[in-house]
């Protein structure tokens, strides 16, 4: 029934290897996890390389562990044969049934797949065939939320998760064999970098527009991107049928990264309820392509009150689909730091201090707290004086003694009593392990 479609999509069973693509900063936590029994979920926005790296993963399989190819069985279950068949489990089964026959695999299995949230009631199947402890299982999917209730629901306790983000500074960076974890090449490639870190800006980090940049048509695709997924992944979830107040919703948002709002405010300007405001925004989250922002407060209650802020997966996508007649650097700077924050694993919000200044982000890792600022630069007297202000009297307030300003070129040091404040070139920043990373914001 279904071995024509899954000899087509397993072309290692004839000795014929995945090109390798970029490599991916999360790929040795996967390798982690594949050590272990466990079912690991690797999640994301479409298009972010989530199936390059499952066949990176098959690759790794063949290569170094010697797995027999036959026992790898990748299904890309978005693929347009099975749509009939989507709303029955059953056929999973059968797919299941098909690999056996055709592929013979003897000893462990390996089954990858692909964005998995197509089918209905997947984790029925993964979760039978998982407790024969003969194969391991790998799925990725581009809804947060959908799969964290199917995994909670069936697979609790059973699965290791892994978030996958478009391609990072550092991983195009090194693509361009850039090794930026090495200072004297850091300083040696310093105009290569600015150069990336305006283009990164400019057009984000989607592996199918960075890689192979055609900036004629670069933003057509990322439109494009962003319209799949408002239509075929947030309006059905949500169910609604005309989509135009959706779209509205998120062309608003995407057009006023950074800049804070409530869902009052919204609901009436778009003649909408706080609660469908809030589901909306909900939606755009679970699908990656807007994170909500919280202001921080050590009372949660004011915490959820307080407005919120959104940021985009992809600087491209704000230049893309944004409303705007003039290119705002700092902001999509703003934007960067906050997926490079988030990349690390670390809880962010943005900070007010008590006389109402604001700081960028705060970071938070276990019971540490760290103070961001981001300035595209540091040489009008007035922003140096209004970003610093800010920065030292959320550090007095948050009794913490060192705070970071990411800028586009400039580096200093500004100190005050016990209180130092670095500032950083971006490019240096973005630069950075994770690891490296939270050590700079004394976070380890």
């Amino acid at each position: 029934m279904f071995e024509d479609v899954i000899i087509e999509q397993n072309p290692h069973w004839d000795g014929k290897l995945y090109e390798q693509g970029v490599e991916r900063s999360c790929f040795p936590k996967l390798l982690e996890y594949l050590a272990t029994e466990m079912i690991i979920s690797v999640i994301g926005v479409r298009r972010a390389g989530k199936s390059t790296i499952l066949k990176q993963v098959i690759n790794h399989l063949i290569l170094e562990k010697k797995v027999n190819a036959k026992n790898i069985l990748f299904m890309n279950l978005e693929h347009p044969y099975f749509s009939s068949y989507s709303k029955e489990v059953g056929y999973l089964e059968k797919i299941y049934e098909d690999f056996i026959k055709i592929a013979h695999p003897e000893g462990k299995i390996y089954i990858l797949l692909d964005e998995v949230q197509f089918f209905n009631k997947w984790p029925v199947f993964v979760k039978s065939h998982y407790e024969q402890k003969n194969i391991q299982f790998i799925v990725t999917g581009s809804n947060s939320a959908l799969l964290s209730i199917d995994l909670i629901t069936l697979l609790s306790g059973r699965t290791l998760r892994l978030e996958v983000f478009p391609l990072s500074f550092q991983e195009i960076a090194q693509s361009k064999n850039i090794d930026v974890s090495n200072p004297l090449q850091l300083s040696k490639h310093k105009p290569e970098l600015r150069e990336l870190l305006d283009q990164f800006l400019k057009y984000g980090g989607f592996p199918g527009v960075i890689l192979n940049l055609i900036p004629t048509v670069a933003y057509d695709i990322l439109n494009a991107y962003a319209k799949t997924i408002l239509y075929q992944d947030v309006a059905p979830r949500l169910q609604i049928r005309k989509s135009i107040e959706l779209e509205r919703l998120f062309v608003y948002l995407i057009s006023n990264i950074g800049k804070p709002f409530s869902y009052s405010n919204l609901s009436a300007l778009f003649d909408l309820t706080d609660k469908v405001i809030k589901e909306y925004i909900g939606a755009f989250a679970d699908s990656y392509l807007l994170f909500e922002l919280e202001m921080f407060d050590f009372s949660l209650k004011k915490q959820i009150r307080n407005q919120k802020k959104v940021y985009s997966i992809d600087t491209g996508q704000v230049n893309a689909v944004a409303f705007h007649f003039t290119e705002n650097l700092g902001r999509l700077l703003e934007n960067f730091v906050f997926l490079e924050l988030r990349r690390a694993g670390l809880e962010i919000y943005y900070y007010k201090t008590q006389n109402n200044l604001e700081v960028d982000f705060l970071a938070k890792r276990n019971m540490k707290l760290a103070l961001v600022q981001v300035a595209l630069n540091m040489r009008n007297p007035e922003t140096l004086a209004r970003e610093q202000k800010a920065l030292f009297q959320g550090l007095t307030e948050l009794k913490l003694n060192h705070g970071v300003i990411l800028t586009q070129d400039d580096e200093d040091e500004l100190v005050d009593g016990d209180t130092k404040i670095t500032v950083m070139p971006a490019y240096k920043f973005f630069s950075l392990s994770s690891d490296k990373k939270i050590e700079l914001l004394q976070l380890n």
